[in-house]
């Protein structure tokens, strides 16, 4: 069993030391609001040591982004996690201006691409690149980017061969960049995706960022073949993207057959826009349902947090 494995296990169990590297909040700050506050209720292993789920950490998450925009612990501890997100979304100004910065790159580049100007749109992203964190890239110019041109696309507004312009810009970008990663030999993340594979790309982009090692399997990949290339390899984690809805229930078929075949040496998420479609009830046994660019990176940064401390 890898490291992660034995440490957290297929449950998503994570210690106190992971979640505070994975949350940014300090041992003792975790100490005291769960003492004095009650905002999580961590479990215990065998040694009496505190375990904390994945969930446990979205809420963290939530409560220091709150107390940043500053709003009170003691208020706070009392509100539910739908509630933490609406309060940090209406309060947060950093998100907004991020919104703000990337729709700039984007009109840019959507000139660009409605004047079949490639080295402008290149020229665009490759600026956003080299001027913005890689996950406000991703989440504020190359997904909002993409959506619209695929979106204008069915309007009839941009044609087919622009939108193939665009698509092939951004992936060979996102390629690019993620080679300039130092990439450790430890811990990787494997990557496999179904026929949109741009979202699958910036996944692994984020991923190498965290110091993952990633792999790319292309489309239509066997559940089989993923699995036995995943314990080849020692992967930690193994990413499917789930993109159109109608491929919905044989997909649920093929996760089900690849986490029998990885037998809880490996976690299997469950991401793409069609997964915001799918029940957790549904999601096979050993598959973790990951619906948002955000659930993915908490679910990485767990991960590292794991791995590297």
């Amino acid at each position: 069993m890898n490291k992660v494995a034995a440490q957290a296990g297929i449950s998503g169990q994570f210690t106190i030391k992971a979640v505070a590297q994975a949350t940014g909040l300090t041992v003792e700050t975790l100490r005291a609001w769960e003492r004095r506050y009650e905002v999580v209720q961590p479990s215990r292993d065998g040694s009496g040591r505190r375990t904390y789920s994945a969930s446990d950490v979205a809420r963290l998450r939530l409560l220091r982004s709150a107390t940043e925009l500053g709003h009170t612990i003691s208020r706070l501890a009392q509100l539910a996690e739908d509630e933490l997100a609406k309060l940090v979304a209406e309060s947060g100004g950093q998100a907004r201006s991020a919104v703000a910065r990337g729709q700039t790159y984007v009109d840019r580049a959507l000139d660009a691409t409605l004047h079949s100007d490639p080295s402008g749109v290149e020229e665009v992203l490759t600026s956003a690149l080299a001027l913005l964190p890689p996950n406000e890239v991703v989440n504020s110019v190359l997904v909002p980017l993409v959506r619209e041109v695929g979106e204008r696309w069915h309007r009839g507004e941009v044609s087919i061969a622009q939108e193939h312009m665009v698509t092939d810009i951004v992936k060979r970008l996102i390629i690019s960049v993620s080679r300039g990663y130092l990439r450790s030999d430890q811990g990787p993340c494997l990557l496999s995706g179904e026929r949109h594979e741009l979202g699958i790309l910036m996944c692994s982009w984020l991923a190498a960022t965290r110091r993952f090692r990633t792999h790319y399997l292309g489309v239509d990949c066997p559940a089989e073949e993923i699995a036995r290339f995943a314990l080849e390899v020692e992967a930690r984690a193994v990413l499917i993207s789930l993109v159109m809805p109608e491929n919905e229930v044989p997909a649920l078929d093929q996760l089900a057959r690849l986490a029998q075949s990885l037998d809880g040496r490996c976690e299997v998420w469950v991401g793409g826009i069609a997964a915001r479609m799918v029940a957790s009830a549904e999601i096979p046994s050993g598959c973790v349902l990951l619906p948002t660019g955000l659930d993915f990176e908490q679910r990485l940064d767990l991960l590292a947090a794991q791995y590297y401390s």
